[in-house]
């Protein structure tokens, strides 16, 4: 009897390991979706290397604009991994991935990672976009393996993760300089640096193998790491053609990149390649609200343009690594008109971006070529407003980043501006005094009986969460105080 009992009892175990381990199973990530890779019968003779395309024209039928679906709701978020902590590692940073989490950020564009060149150097640590080795990591922020950890954490807590690519030049030290000359351009037979850029050396697209070598680059940081796609620096400095082509290849392995241009609008280079590019006038106009003139200048920054072909969107910005570096702090910038600034930035057509200490309101000027390690509170001063908008722009459809309805609902205001956006059943509405002075007797016309859910306010001092309801009567010959806003919600089928 006992012998068949323990025999039983092992047989239960069995069972029970087996319906574990196909749990597990079950529990198993999915693979990255990928594209078919065919070749174009447009493609130049000498131009496909090794089998990979490295030159397609923006009219090539091969060519299908796709964008992805989660970056709809992306909150994107620019690490600069250097001065984030005082160790500067990857390890030191990986800390700070529950607050982001809980600030609301949902994806990472991390600063070039890659080892920085010694030869012509800029200051004690030099430039991040001196690139020596594109398939390695700067020793300084750790190793590859503590890069692999950071992507396997970020990725476990929902976060998705880009790389800054620096694919118009590279640092001296770098091999190609004196394995493949002919990869750069030259004059009188000597390398040249782009503009004043003197640390680095402008890489030649007239050759095909370059081209490729790059490609095969970018692949591995996909196929190998993970990454969800790339901000290209200087991407209107190298052929839209060569972007075509690396992205191109790049489907073929994850179909659901992300490919950010440091380009202003341009319709060319979001025609395939990419989905995003900086919205640079609402960086430019929406800081000269400060200095007291009309809203109506923001306008034109945020209404849907023919640069962005359908499927691709701005990033709004208000500050960034060379911002903040070169052209003063966001506390500089914006003053006290920031809190309705951010907003704004979150809830115009596009997706908003954050930089390195912005959730701290940092008033520092970050080094670009020395340690300077940003000073952390326990509580980042901005971090539940961004939060809050966060959660706003992740729920409402009306606020995803491809959608392009805009309407602006205020005239003829110097500093009440109030705009609205809609898709199906949902819709939007800001409403702000952007002013330094209060304001009275001001009207939006909202529909006296429409029924609103105020989802955010903010009365110029406090930050107020808690959903009320309101209707468009409240917003006739109404008072604000000086940068008070509010976020209102309608649903059609209440």
């Amino acid at each position: 009897m006992k012998r068949f009992l323990a025999l039983l009892l092992a047989v239960c175990m069995l069972g029970a390991l087996a319906a574990c381990s196909s749990e597990k199973k079950e529990e198993k990530k999915e693979e990255p979706k990928a594209n078919a890779y065919t070749l174009s019968d447009s493609v130049k003779d000498g131009s496909v290397i090794d089998g990979v395309m490295t030159d397609i024209k923006n009219d090539d039928p091969i060519l299908k604009r796709t964008t992805p679906a989660w970056l709809e709701t992306c909150v994107l978020y620019e690490v600069n991994i250097r001065q984030y902590t005082e160790e500067g590692t990857f390890a030191a940073f990986e800390k700070h991935l529950d607050r982001l989490k809980e600030t609301g950020i949902n994806t990472l564009w991390l600063m070039p990672i890659h080892p920085i060149s010694k030869t012509n150097r800029k200051g004690t640590l030099g430039s991040y976009y001196s690139v020596t080795d594109y398939k390695d990591v700067n020793p300084e922020f750790g190793t590859m393996e503590d890069f692999k950890h950071l992507m396997t954490a970020a990725h476990d807590k929902g976060f998705k993760v880009i790389l800054d690519w620096v694919a118009n030049h590279t640092g001296w030290d770098n091999a190609w300089i004196t394995e493949h000359e002919d990869w750069y351009k030259t004059d009188n037979g000597k390398i040249v640096s782009p503009y004043n850029w003197t640390d680095t050396a402008q890489l030649n697209y007239n050759n095909y193998e370059m081209r490729a070598e790059m490609i095969k680059c970018m692949q591995y940081w996909v196929e190998e790491m993970g990454v969800d796609g790339f901000r290209c620096d200087h991407a209107s400095g190298v052929p839209v053609s060569f972007w075509n082509a690396a992205v191109y290849k790049l489907k073929s392995v994850n179909s659901e990149i992300m490919m950010l241009a440091e380009a202003s609008g341009n319709a060319v280079m979001t025609k395939y390649a990419f989905d995003s590019c900086y919205n640079d006038a609402l960086f430019g106009q929406s800081k000269s609200v400060k200095g007291g003139v009309a809203v109506s200048t923001i306008q034109q920054s945020m209404k849907p343009s023919d640069l962005y072909v359908e499927g691709s969107f701005p990033m709004n910005y208000l500050d960034n690594h060379d911002k903040n570096s070169y052209e003063g702090t966001i506390v500089e910038n914006y003053g006290k008109t920031y809190e309705p600034i951010l907003a704004l930035s979150f809830l115009a057509p596009g997706m908003p971006m954050i930089y390195t200490s912005n959730e701290e309101g940092y008033d520092h000027m970050i080094e670009f070529f020395e340690k300077d390690t940003v000073k952390w509170d326990d509580e980042p001063k901005y971090a539940p407003l961004m939060a809050a908008l966060s959660k706003i722009k992740t729920e409402n459809t009306a606020l995803n980043a491809t959608n392009r309805d805009f309407n602006v609902l205020t005239k003829d205001e110097d500093y009440l501006f109030a705009f609205s956006r809609k898709k199906d059943n949902n819709t939007v509405i800001y409403v702000a005094n952007l002013y330094d002075k209060a304001l009275s007797d001001a009207t939006v016309d909202l529909g006296a009986e429409t029924t609103l859910e105020c989802v955010l306010h903010y009365d110029g001092a406090t930050l107020d969460t808690k959903e009320t309801t309101m209707s468009g009567s409240d917003f006739v010959k109404k008072s604000y105080q000086p940068y008070e806003f509010y976020i209102l919600t309608v649903d059609a089928e209440k």
